[in-house]
């Protein structure tokens, strides 16, 4: 072999090792580029709830557990659901009680707190949002609790409801956070959704209306936010929200069904309608039109599409700058032993 024709043939063959690559086994994509090999699992590990949370000073703690509140000083101690509250004139009408009450009889729900839908600590004051679920895990009332450490004899203390329910599913959650010195939440109704604070001072609530049905809510960090809603006259909205300032902006509006990607920049949006999908990058605009209903996550810089969803057959690697395809992905019949050989050759190429 002459020297050129050697340096051709190597260039060719760092091409092809240089060349992103896809392959799928046991419910895992491997894409490999520039050299590196990243593992992406159609559904990785669900995140994990934390056990308790717990606030102390000096010899006084707050903790919620599955035990519920438990406040102790020394040697006294209080563990309660409080199950006072679902029945309270503090924090429900009495038509709002009397319902209760029925459901409770009937078996829908219990008087005792089943979730903790956040907590903060400001100073001496530890503040808690409990959440009552129905016997199907649904939420139907949320309350904030208030627990002084500083005193002799701390108890929990009602200071009433925020406007409409927090977006907290875990059992024990986050959603209960400081805002310009403000206890604050989003919250949502049937039909509607906005941010809910409460001044610690004054011992008011207040809730500014954000928009109409919330679909999702995914914080980017402290202060802002993505969601998606359905507007009043049928569209779906997909948008940017500063908390702390209440402004908000929107990144997309179709009649789609919009979702984003995830929380990560830039903002991705899949909009599926029939049978195709819509990809938006938000922050360039550029736009492209998929012809099939599909999956997408993140990986690196680029991002990973496949279909159907739960059994791939197909699978496309992009750029979402300009949606351009760097490699796909097919489908090929093979029986249990030959797809094992094949992964197993194509991790020794690493």
């Amino acid at each position: 072999m002459t020297l050129t024709a050697a340096i051709l043939s190597l260039a060719l063959h760092l091409q092809a090792v240089d060349k992103p690559s896809i392959q799928y086994y046991q419910h895992a994509f491997t894409i490999r580029m520039l050299g590196q090999s990243t593992d992406v699992p159609l559904e990785p590990p669900a995140p994990t709830a934390p056990g308790f949370i717990a606030f102390r000073k000096n010899d006084a703690w707050a903790v919620w557990d599955d035990r519920g509140l438990t406040v102790r000083k020394g040697e006294q101690s209080l563990t309660t659901k409080m199950p006072e509250i679902a029945v309270s004139p503090r924090a429900f009408s009495r038509a709002e009680i009397l319902r209760t009450l029925e459901r409770v009889k009937n078996g829908d729900c219990t008087k005792e707190a089943s979730a903790l839908s956040g907590a903060k600590r400001i100073g001496k004051d530890v503040f808690f949002l409990l959440r009552w679920e129905d016997k199907a895990g649904k939420p139907w009332a949320e309350a904030l609790v208030q627990v002084d450490l500083s005193i002799d004899k701390p108890r929990p203390k009602l200071l009433g409801r925020f406007g409409g329910l927090s977006t907290a599913s875990k059992s024990i959650d986050d959603k209960l956070q400081v805002q310009r010195g403000e206890l604050a939440i989003v919250e949502h109704a049937a039909d509607s959704w906005g941010v809910s604070t409460y001044d610690a001072t004054e011992k008011q609530f207040h809730t500014q209306a954000m928009g109409g049905t919330l679909i999702s809510f995914d914080s980017v960090r402290e202060s802002r936010a993505l969601f998606v809603e359905t507007s009043a006259y049928g569209t779906t909205i997909a948008g940017r929200l500063n908390i702390d300032t209440g402004t908000r902006k929107i990144l997309y509006e179709g009649h789609e069904r919009a979702r984003f990607l995830d929380a990560s920049s830039p903002e991705i949006v899949l909009a599926p309608a029939g049978s195709k999908t819509k990809l938006i990058n938000c922050a360039t605009g550029a736009v492209r039109m998929i012809p099939y209903l599909v999956e997408a996550k993140r990986v690196g810089k680029n991002i990973l599409l496949w279909t159907p969803a739960e059994d791939p057959t197909a699978a496309w690697l992009m750029s979402p700058l300009t949606w351009e395809t760097l490699t796909t992905w097919r489908y090929q019949e093979r029986g249990p032993l030959s797809n094992a050989i094949q992964f197993l050759v194509a991790q020794s190429v690493l």
